[in-house]
């Protein structure tokens, strides 16, 4: 059986939040190419004394230190920074042993820096999906590492793809083997939007629609902003807003106003609603760094995105985007005719690429393959 192993945090479920959906978009082409994606058995401790256990064996383990220094990794002089890498190290070394299928390693659990050395020791080839950039969101847990850490990392893959054309370029700038891969919903998804953009031929559309999930602190913040700028906005043009997703009930004091309309967290049906009868989503974030996933595909289902900059990055050449970076240009977006937008092409050439290159790389025992390298410094 091909099969080939996945590194990844994330369940692939084409129904879940936008990471999840990324991942199903990947867990398809792996299978387009004609490989079984095994996920990587990850080793859960769930109690504090066996945490701390493994933690103190990582420490004491003089190849923690070994690897630190034979790989150059500035990580942090802390004991916790020590134990993570050592036990990372361990288990991954662990793991990659008992693999039977191709030397081939998915690794979008890049926020796991030790993995491409380790993998690459053991013979594999390492292929990056990082769905961010970890070290420039803000609110990251205690064991991330530092941004030049990370970027030495993904720049040891053999090969990454990125979800942002602009986490390509810092990628390269810093010797990283590193492609576009735009994201596209997976096909549940995509029939989901094809059929909701059918039904938007056909019905009146006024309301403007705000949704995101709140949860995520760059969208929270993002969200509050928006809500200040659309409150000026209101002092030029007459609209009403509905918003939903996600923990977008913390925004209820900012929603005070009868024009706009807080519904939380919405079904499956009453989410159809809103997108069917909205006359444009209304996206603002926070900077941080990945790319937003309802972007490509409310444009698939026909609605136009009217959006601040932070949030339509890698996006804004798309057909039915409108960009803006202050509350007028907001008012100018939204005095906009916001047509049903182009249908968005699929990324036919970067996806080949993506499945191409795990044939090659399944097919030389050598791993002696060149893929339209970049310098490395």
């Amino acid at each position: 059986m091909k099969t080939i192993i996945v590194d990844t945090f994330f369940e692939a479920d084409a129904m879940g939040h936008g990471g999840k959906r990324r991942t199903c978009q990947i867990a398809e082409l792996i299978e387009q190419a004609g490989f079984t994606p095994t996920q990587f058995d990850r080793t859960i401790l769930h109690s504090r004394a066996s945490r701390i256990m493994a933690a103190l064996k990582a420490v004491c383990n003089p190849k923690t230190y070994a690897f630190i220094a034979q790989y150059q990794l500035a990580i942090q002089k802390s004991w916790k920074a020590i134990a993570f890498c050592g036990f990372q190290r361990h288990l991954y070394t662990c793991k990659l042993k008992q693999h039977t299928g191709h030397p081939i390693l998915i690794w979008e659990a890049t926020k796991n820096y030790v993995v491409p050395y380790v993998a690459q020791a053991l013979g594999f080839k390492v292929i990056a999906f990082p769905q961010n950039i970890e070290a420039l969101v803000k609110n990251q847990d205690q064991f991330l590492e530092s941004l030049a850490v990370e970027l030495k990392a993904l720049a040891a893959a053999d090969i990454v793809f990125c979800i942002s054309r602009e986490e390509e370029w810092l990628l390269r700038l810093h010797g990283a083997n590193a492609f576009y891969l735009p994201y596209y919903p997976p096909q549940p998804v995509l029939q989901q939007m094809l059929a909701l953009r059918e039904k938007r031929i056909h019905v009146e559309k006024q309301r403007f629609l705000i949704l995101g999930n709140a949860d995520n602190p760059p969208t929270l913040a993002g969200m509050i902003e928006q809500m200040k700028w659309l409150k000026r906005a209101r002092e030029t043009i007459a609209f009403q807003v509905d918003i939903a997703g996600f923990g977008t009930e913390k925004l209820a004091e900012n929603c005070q106003h009868e024009d706009f309309t807080l519904h939380g967290a919405v079904s499956a049906e009453q989410l159809e609603a809103l997108l069917a009868n909205c006359r444009a989503a209304l996206v603002h974030q926070a900077p941080t760094s990945g790319a937003l996933t309802r972007i490509p595909e409310l444009l698939i289902a026909g609605v136009p995105i009217i959006a601040n900059r932070n949030a339509c990055r890698s996006t804004d050449q798309y057909s039915g985007v409108f960009c803006y970076e202050s509350w007028e240009e907001l008012v100018a977006c939204m005095n906009q005719p916001l047509e049903i937008p182009e249908m968005l092409p699929r990324p036919v050439s970067a996806e080949d690429q993506v499945k191409n290159l795990l044939v090659q790389f399944s097919d030389s025992p050598s791993g002696t393959i060149e893929i339209c390298p970049v310098e490395r410094n």
